[in-house]
């Protein structure tokens, strides 16, 4: 499925067209160019026949774009924003990469020994978003995705720590299994749990049009009880005034315990072994009620945020209850917990770290063959502790050289 959705995102188109400058006259005023809101000296575009051209070489120059003339072939190639392009004056083609072809509206012009080249055509090559204005006789390129870093950061920074459908476009697939009339926002819970690193980097970001970007981000948040750090990549589109998220992956993680995670579990021993023992009280009543498939029992010690979360999320009637009967309808699972300890307790929120062994026979899965260490959190909640999820600390994977997101 993942794959399937890497696929997706690589084969979303890369060029998207600026207008071309039409019933623009020719004039005898030179044209003043301004890139990303400096403007260029000594560059100055012309129009002939309603089509506005930039001299190619001056441009480059400025730009810092290396630019190689064959004066054998007559060639002109140049490095515009990572792409090799080659092309000659008179002709219609843009080779770039040495893999494909740009075929332009118009010829590239050559007037007194430069090369001109059409500036919407140049516009989609090196990635500008083209703005003519006649009346001040200027023409304003700005880089896809210009001025924009802060809100794409904030958007991706939003989707790991206060998530709400809001954030994804109207055709991302996850909407359709959200409740749209479920508040995220009014029923945040904020984790009682000590945050001691949270970061937050775009590794890469590639603009295939001036609305629509790729980006490739790592996410590492270091907590009490446990040192994390993903990779994810994503398709955001500026959608309604706003970046939103239209696809994302996930193909990086890794988990790990703090080095201090022994102590914290030794000192809560000692300062709170009451505390402490009432919490894998309550955990191992779960399980034994979850094994049993016992219903009321097994609700009974279910975090209350979980149901009510899932029960708003989810689109339809059933309820968790419903759900869970048909699980233990259908299934045999069954948990084993050794090896348990709390390495985090709160006053709403304990962490407990465990060996789980999972076996269901239904599916083929017998005791001892599905084995790993997890970590447990529990809500406080009614005057007991509730299971509220789990944790595999062994399910760390890395697809990054497998899977070529950028080409």
């Amino acid at each position: 499925m993942f794959k399937k959705l890497i696929g997706i995102m690589i084969v979303l188109s890369l060029v998207v067209s600026t207008p071309r400058v039409e019933g623009a006259p020719s004039v005898s005023k030179q044209i003043q160019l301004v890139v990303n809101n400096k403007q260029i000296a000594g560059v100055n575009p012309i129009v002939k026949s309603g089509v506005m051209y930039v001299p190619f070489r001056k441009f480059s120059d400025q730009m810092g774009y290396k630019v190689v003339y064959d004066p054998d072939t007559g060639i002109i190639s140049a490095n515009i924003n990572g792409v090799v392009i080659r092309f000659g004056t008179g002709e219609d083609i843009i080779e770039y990469n040495d893999t494909g072809s740009y075929y332009l509206t118009n010829e590239i012009l050559e007037i007194k020994g430069q090369a001109y080249i059409p500036l919407r055509e140049f516009g989609d090559i090196a990635k500008y978003s083209i703005y003519y204005d006649e009346q001040r006789l200027s023409v304003s390129l700005q880089t896809y995705g210009y001025g924009q870093e802060a809100a794409i950061k904030e958007l991706i920074t939003k989707y790991f720590e206060a998530f709400t459908p809001k954030l994804l476009t109207s055709d991302n697939l996850t909407l359709g299994y959200q409740n749209p009339e479920y508040d995220y926002e009014a029923n945040q819970v904020i984790s009682e749990i000590p945050v001691r690193e949270s970061k937050l980097s775009i590794d890469r970001i590639e603009y295939t049009a001036k609305d629509e970007a790729t980006l490739q981000v790592t996410y590492i948040k270091n907590t009490e009880e446990l040192k994390r750090e993903d990779v994810n990549v994503f398709i955001i589109r500026y959608e309604q005034g706003q970046w939103k998220i239209a696809h994302d992956g996930w193909f990086y993680n890794k988990l790990e315990l703090p080095e201090d995670i022994d102590q914290k579990a030794a000192a809560i021993i000692e300062d709170h072994f009451s505390e402490q023992n009432n919490v894998l009280s309550d955990l191992r009543k779960y399980y034994i009620a979850y094994n049993a498939e016992d219903l009321d029992q097994t609700i009974h010690y279910t975090a209350p945020s979980f149901i009510k979360e899932w029960e708003g999320i989810v689109i339809g009637s059933e309820t968790w209850k419903d759900n869970l009967k048909g699980s233990f309808s259908h299934s045999d699972a069954r948990y084993k917990l050794s090896n348990e300890r709390v390495v985090f307790l709160g006053k709403k929120e304990a962490v407990v770290q465990g060996t789980l062994s999972w076996s269901d026979m239904t599916e083929g899965v017998a005791e001892g063959d599905d084995v790993f260490d997890a970590l447990i959190y529990m809500e406080n909640a009614n005057g007991r502790w509730t299971y509220n999820y789990e944790l595999d600390l062994d399910q760390d994977f890395d697809t990054r050289e497998e899977i070529a997101v950028f080409d």
